[in-house]
């Protein structure tokens, strides 16, 4: 009976440990994975399709006035749809990851500016992933200060400026994936090259 049980217990710990190992292998393969944004299909903020907004006198007085009541209120939503290219390490092709949480943060010239979380269970694999979220937006601000409505119309045109005059934007993310033992959020962001 005790053999039988210490057997039990080894085909138990054999199988855990083996979960264990592919789980590990698949965050390393996400962890040394290359993250490309390929399009921009949709970006709306509060029902407003910036896709259509090049200058801040593109905004109507309905759309200032909605943006103004969600940015007052910290209610500002955004729906995105985007085509994310993942590249793989070779070997690792045939993975999948599910991201149960996104933590994400754009950068505008190197400075922080919006964060936000998409909290919708995401699947990740090797090529390219059409992805829509929607997600929170929160602007960064240094202690003290109030975040500004006009930087959000200006930051709302960027999108659609040439690439001659747009400033550097950088996305980057921090994903929390669920494995065999539970989620586990990445330490570090991961920078999205545009």
């Amino acid at each position: 009976m005790i053999g039988k049980i210490r057997n039990y217990a080894l085909v138990l710990m054999l199988l855990v440990f083996s979960f264990a190992c592919k789980t590990k292998n698949d965050v390393e393969a996400f962890k040394e994975a290359s993250y490309d944004l390929k399009s921009i299909e949709q970006i709306e903020l509060n029902g407003i399709d910036l896709m259509k907004k090049k200058r801040p006198q593109d905004f109507s007085f309905s759309d200032a006035a909605t943006l103004y009541t969600a940015f007052s209120q910290d209610a500002l939503q955004a729906v995105s749809t985007i085509g994310l290219q993942v590249d793989l390490p070779e070997g690792s092709e045939d993975r999948t990851m599910t991201v149960t949480q996104l933590k994400w943060q754009l950068l505008v010239d190197d400075e922080h500016t919006l964060n936000g979380l998409v909290s919708e269970p995401v699947e990740l694999r090797d090529g390219l992933n059409n992805i829509t979220i929607r997600s929170p937006l929160s602007f960064a601000t240094e202690a003290g200060s109030q975040p500004d409505l006009n930087k959000l119309l200006r930051l709302a045109t960027l999108l659609n400026r040439d690439s001659a005059n747009r400033p550097k934007v950088t996305l980057q993310i921090k994903p929390t994936i669920q494995t065999s033992v539970g989620p586990f959020e990445l330490p570090t962001y991961i920078n999205i090259k545009d």
